[in-house]
């Protein structure tokens, strides 16, 4: 099992040179019950600037707290006794469907309109499962033999059926039209996924710009070199990509893409909300 403080990861974004912003907007929720991870990619043709992302993120996070403030009647400093045992709640895919919703209707309710590619997952700290949601063009993947691979699905009008979402149509000019979103103004209905997870795993969640856009050679060096890959090309589309892992803090990591995770997420008694920059916003409240 691994310990609760022994996230770590690695952010890696750049706005596109067409973009009069970087729209794309990681959060990491780590809490005594569990690691949500969001990936949301503002819409381009949307008026919505990352604030939709980042109201969204803390909506959710004001939604777990009012979860274990009713369900428990605990959180306060002053309280010395055992933390909740909350840790198989969201096990359940309707108690996990639900504060979704909850975080979303409190962003609809208080910004109205935008557009968002969107990517959440959730483990527990004794779970062999990652539980996902999607809706859009965000991805999950998972490295492998130096490469990564996606594992997410991919709602898009190059593949409306919901088929695989292969190389070869990544150029075809209707895989820019989403067929689901996260939308202020529809019912929310993203896609629901699950995988087994294992301690040696490196996730990567990223958006468009990384996964469809750069092959593997620039997806590494874009990870690793930045500057060299900017170097090397004009990036169009914002390009973002989170790597996580839930390594034993003794455990030396060896990335098979080789690059290094260099931010530790530690335990902390009370709540810290870190913008590591402006599109990466940690959240952590774990007890000691």
């Amino acid at each position: 099992m691994a310990d609760p403080s022994s996230l770590k990861l690695i952010h890696r974004t750049q706005q596109g040179s067409e973009r009069a912003e970087n729209k794309d907007y990681f959060s990491i929720i780590n809490t005594d019950f569990g690691t949500w991870v969001f990936v949301i990619d503002i819409s381009t043709s949307s008026i919505a600037t990352t604030n939709l992302a980042k109201r969204f993120s803390e909506h959710f996070y004001a939604c777990l707290q009012g979860l274990l403030i009713n369900s428990v009647k605990f959180f306060s400093e002053k309280i010395t006794q055992d933390k909740p045992q909350l840790e198989d709640y969201f096990e359940d895919a309707e108690k996990r469907n639900q504060i979704i919703q909850q975080a979303f209707s409190a962003t609809k309710k208080e910004l109205k309109i935008g557009i968002a590619s969107f990517l959440s997952l959730y483990r527990n700290d004794s779970s062999n499962k990652i539980y996902g949601f999607c809706a859009g063009d965000c991805r999950l993947g998972l490295f492998n033999n130096k490469s990564i691979q996606w594992l997410s699905p991919v709602h898009t009008g190059a593949n409306p059926l919901g088929n695989d979402f292969e190389s070869s149509i990544s150029s075809v000019p209707e895989r820019h039209i989403l067929t689901k979103s996260l939308n202020l103004r529809r019912k929310f209905e993203p896609e629901t996924f699950e995988l087994d997870f294992s301690i040696d795993n490196i996730f990567a969640l990223a958006t468009d710009g990384f996964w469809m856009e750069l092959d593997e050679a620039q997806q590494q060096s874009f990870i690793n070199e930045p500057d060299v890959c900017l170097a090397d090309r004009d990036l169009v589309d914002d390009t973002s990509v989170l790597l996580i892992t839930w390594s034993a803090l003794e455990q030396e990591i060896e990335l098979t893409f080789e690059c290094s995770l260099t931010f530790g997420l530690k335990s902390s008694p009370k709540k810290i909300a870190t913008p590591i920059n402006e599109n990466l916003l940690i959240i952590n409240s774990r007890s000691l």
